[in-house]
C-alpha cells in the first residue's frame, strides 16, 4: 500500500513541526506536536518563512501529540503490513524515519520491510478544492492526487 508523506519543519534541518500520511485508499493521518512553537521556541526562533507560510495553516484535522513517541505510536497504528512511503523531498523521509525511533536501539513495530520512493514532482498547482499549500496534510493529499491521477 502506498502512503504519500509530507512534513513541515522549522527551516533547513530544523525541528519537525507536522507530519502527514495519506494512504492510496484515502485514509489520512495528520499530526502536529502540541504547542510546538511555544514549548521549543520563542517566536523569534521560528524561521520567518515558516512563521508566514506554515504556522497559520497547522489547525486542519490534526491529531495532536505530546511527544515524538506519540507520533511513533500513531504511525505504528496507521501503517499496513507492506508500506511504500512516497514523498517529493528526501527530508520528508528523514523526518519520518526519525519518528520511527523511540529510544536507543528501539523502534516501533513495522513490517519487515518499508520501501521509500522519492518522486520529484510539483504537486501544486492542484485542482483539489480548498487546498492549502505548506500544510503537511494538504501537501500529502496534493502529492497523492498528482501521482495517482497522472
Amino acid at each position: 500500500m502506498k502512503y504519500f508523506l509530507d512534513c513541515e519543519f522549522n527551516g533547513y534541518r530544523g525541528a519537525l513541526i507536522s507530519l502527514a500520511l495519506v494512504c492510496e485508499d484515502g485514509r489520512e493521518l495528520y499530526m502536529v506536536e502540541r504547542d510546538f512553537w511555544k514549548r521549543r521556541f520563542a517566536p523569534d526562533d521560528i524561521d520567518p518563512w515558516v512563521q508566514r507560510n506554515v504556522m497559520p495553516f497547522l489547525a486542519v484535522q490534526t491529531v495532536q501529540v505530546e511527544t515524538r513517541t506519540g507520533m511513533a505510536a500513531e504511525i505504528e497504528r496507521f501503517l499496513d503490513p507492506a508500506p511504500v512511503i512516497v514523498a517529493d523531498w528526501p527530508d520528508d523521509i528523514r523526518y519520518f524515519c526519525e519518528c520511527l525511533i523511540v529510544g536507543p536501539g528501539e523502534m516501533i513495530k513495522t513490517a519487515p520491510r518499508i520501501f521509500f520512493n522519492v518522486e520529484r514532482v510539483d504537486a501544486y498547482p492542484t485542482d483539489l478544492p480548498g487546498a492549502v499549500q505548506h500544510n503537511a496534510l494538504w501537501d500529502a493529499r496534493a502529492l497523492r492526487h498528482k501521482l495517482l491521477n497522472s
